[in-house]
């Protein structure tokens, strides 16, 4: 059975409040085990022409969905992490914005995470085309 405590009167059972705390770290880790590592730009890979290079942070949720989608739909990409890296930090620093991701597809600079416009953006490149 679970353990009552008293705390200001109220008595509190220890049961519930660990199961909480048990799902919380397990989302946590299921979490961490399905966000798909950074390609990092100059260590994974050099960015060509055709890459798509998005400026990034460890912390950054959108970031992660970004990544994730990039590499789910297998487009050529790479990322600089503004944090961890000068180069990152130095591109981030000549934006007139300080959002993150930034993604640069040529010479077309996209703001945020939004799927349409990377992919009506790629389109215009002639880096996708339409799924038949």
């Amino acid at each position: 059975m679970a353990e009552s405590r008293r705390l200001g009167g109220v008595a509190w059972r220890s049961g519930p409040w660990l199961a909480l705390v048990a799902v919380g770290l397990l989302v946590l880790v299921v979490r961490q085990v399905e966000d798909p590592e950074p390609i990092l730009c100059g260590r994974d890979v050099t960015p060509g022409s055709d890459t798509l290079v998005m400026l990034s942070a460890s912390w950054c949720g959108y970031c992660r969905r970004a990544r994730d989608y990039l590499q789910t739909q297998a487009i050529a990409h790479c990322e600089y992490d503004i944090d961890d890296g000068a180069e990152g930090r130095r591109l981030f620093d000549t934006l007139p914005q300080r959002v993150v991701p930034t993604i640069r597809i040529h010479d077309d600079v996209l703001v945020g995470f939004n799927r349409a416009e990377i992919e009506q953006t790629l389109m215009a490149h002639g880096l996708m085309t339409l799924p038949e």
